[in-house]
């Protein structure tokens, strides 16, 4: 059973559908729904202020985090610490030029992640 579904999201097509999916998928499982944004810099783009887009979609959203250190580090670390059943994130943000350079976020945190993930397209 799904208790907790954590949406990592960058403000990207794909992560704006993971999001469309979490809250789909929150509601079907009446499961709380956490949201991460992680960023390097201090401000907050406006594609990535979605609590309203969950709440569009019917979606309660339970917790809102914004972590600041290396994306796939932070998404599994706030996973594992409170207790995530799925990790929902979009395939990517990058350009392929940046994801053949940098590699991409979602790669890396099916890696290290210790909870289930679902990776939307």
């Amino acid at each position: 059973m799904i208790n907790k579904i954590l949406v990592a999201t960058d403000g990207s097509a794909s992560s704006n559908r993971a999001i469309d999916l979490a809250s789909e998928m929150s509601i079907v499982h009446n499961a709380s729904l956490h949201v991460i944004n992680v960023i390097r810099q201090i401000q907050i783009p406006p594609e990535m202020q979605n609590r309203a887009r969950v709440k569009s979609l019917g979606a309660t959203l339970a917790k809102k985090f914004i972590g600041h250190e290396d994306p796939a580090v932070s998404v599994s670390g706030y996973a594992k610490k409170h207790g995530i059943g799925l990790l929902v994130i979009g395939t990517r943000g990058l350009s392929k030029v940046r994801v053949l350079l940098m590699g991409s976020v979602p790669r890396k945190v099916t890696e290290i992640c210790e909870v289930n993930c679902l990776i939307v397209r």
